[in-house]
């Protein structure tokens, strides 16, 4: 074993600043001197007090390989592990989980979901499994540290339910339906229409969810603050609800009908209507001629789902087997794009640019009333005017700064839209303009089983590959 002032000079230990980490630089030996041990560089770690975390593999391969003057890492401490968030178990069915089967035909049957789902008071609706505490770790003088909690989340309970006395449960505190929205869970009232709405019911208007037993016609409107289901078709009519939509039939007439919801859409099929959701429109088989903005999601199921006509927009991703038509129909299709937030980045740019170029006239006119000052012919207007100007010079980093700000701001909140795409199961055909945000591409050519994105602005296809 060499000896320690041997040690100090063949071996230098280097620790990280968290203490997490050590690492040896090797002198190389004099030919006058001993090879270097692993005793020796063990001696040096323990002369630092390192004595967790010793990587043995390491220094056996440097002393080796001869590794000289080069830093390796000989220690490695354990980092402490969050312990996880409190979780949440739903004893009910999610409006994520509503989908139809569909034969082997691509047919979509809606008529076997459960989509309202009724409940008595004292149910449990949620279950919360409490918070862990966190994995210590230790670093290389073995010094244990505590790893962070997990966060104790709070239920995020509506109307009509409870907390149990220990913490951990959601109860409905009535009887009702479940409405499950933004992971927010109430219990409302039902309203159970058993035949039609029309003139024999009127408009309808409640503060529970509503069940539909026939049809909706033509010129009526249901306006609820649950979730609506409608066991036939909506013909012409205006729908406006707080919660989800479900109609096992159609949504079609004349064209001049409106379904919105906060929530997500399920429908059968539909042509020439409005449809606006603040989640996903999930279509069973056809859209036709139709104008659907929605904040998700827009999913054409089947094997024989399309879009066709009319303008689709959605926030991340446009699917369906067949986009377009054979014909050449003009079908509009768009996602990554938000009006307002594209409106603000623009007002953003522009005002940025204005104020660089009112500088740089600011700088010129400052030069010239600055010249009058000092031969002494600058008059009171003029004065005034340069005080002005350098008041503009004084705020101009801060506006400029908090113009930054917003910019990265409303950068960060487009970020969501990175990812989105438009998918064709079959065949995309030439007729459909794709927009991704402000830009676009019209498609020419009918291409099969294919993904569009974007990537550096440019909207470009690729294969269609299982699983995607």
């Amino acid at each position: 074993m060499a000896n320690d002032t041997t040690i100090k000079i063949r071996v230098l230990v280097t620790i990280s600043k968290d203490s997490m980490s050590a690492s040896v630089v090797l002198k190389k030996p004099l030919p006058t001197e001993p090879p270097i041990t692993d005793v020796e560089i063990l001696d040096a770690l323990k002369e630092k007090n390192i004595i967790h975390g010793i990587e043995q593999d390491n220094i056996e391969r440097i002393i080796r390989e001869r590794e000289y003057s080069i830093p390796v890492r000989v220690a490695k401490g354990a980092k402490p592990e969050k312990g996880k968030n409190s979780e949440f178990q739903y004893h009910f069915n999610t409006t994520a989980e509503h989908k139809p089967d569909v034969d082997k035909d691509g047919r979509i049957d809606y008529k076997n979901i459960n989509f309202i789902q009724n409940v008595k008071k004292g149910t449990v609706l949620v279950t919360k499994i409490p918070a862990q505490p966190g994995e210590p770790g230790k670093n290389i003088y073995g010094t244990e540290i505590k790893g962070p909690d997990g966060k104790e989340l709070p239920f995020k309970g509506g109307a009509n339910t409870e907390i149990s006395e220990d913490g951990n449960e959601l109860i409905a505190s009535k009887n009702g339906t479940i409405v499950f929205l933004h992971d927010k869970v109430s219990v409302n009232d039902v309203t159970v229409i058993k035949g039609d709405v029309d003139f024999n019911t009127g408009n309808i208007k409640c503060l529970g969810s509503v069940r539909v037993l026939g049809n909706v016609k033509t010129g009526f409107e249901i306006e609820s603050d649950g979730d609506l289901e409608v066991v036939g078709n909506v013909e012409d009519c205006n729908i406006d609800i707080k919660g989800n939509i479900m109609v096992k039939g159609g949504f079609f007439g004349k064209g001049s009908g409106l379904m919105k919801a906060r929530g997500d859409v399920y429908i059968k099929f539909t042509e020439g209507q409005r449809i606006e959701a603040g989640g996903d429109v999930v279509i069973g088989g056809e859209v036709v001629n139709c104008q659907i903005l929605c904040g998700g999601n827009v999913l054409v199921n089947g094997k024989r789902g399309k879009i066709v006509g009319g303008e689709v927009r959605a926030h991340r991703e446009i699917r369906a087997s067949f986009l377009g038509a054979e014909s050449g129909t003009q079908t509009l299709l768009s996602v990554a794009y938000n009006p307002e937030l594209m409106t603000k980045l623009k007002e953003n740019t522009k005002e940025t640019n204005r104020l660089k170029e009112d500088n740089d006239r600011v700088k010129e006119v400052m030069v010239g009333l600055y010249k009058l000052k000092m031969s002494g012919k600058m008059t009171d207007d003029q004065d005034n005017a340069l005080k002005k100007l350098k008041e503009f010079q004084k705020e101009l980093p801060t506006n400029l700064e908090n113009l930054q700000k917003e910019k990265e701001a409303i950068q960060e909140e487009l970020k969501q839209f990175e990812g989105a795409r438009i998918v064709a199961d079959e065949v995309i055909y030439p007729g459909v303009k794709a927009s991704f945000g402000l830009v676009y591409r019209d498609i020419l050519e009918e291409t099969e089983k294919c993904i569009l994105q974007l990537d550096d602005n440019k909207i470009f296809f690729s294969e269609l590959k299982a699983g995607d």
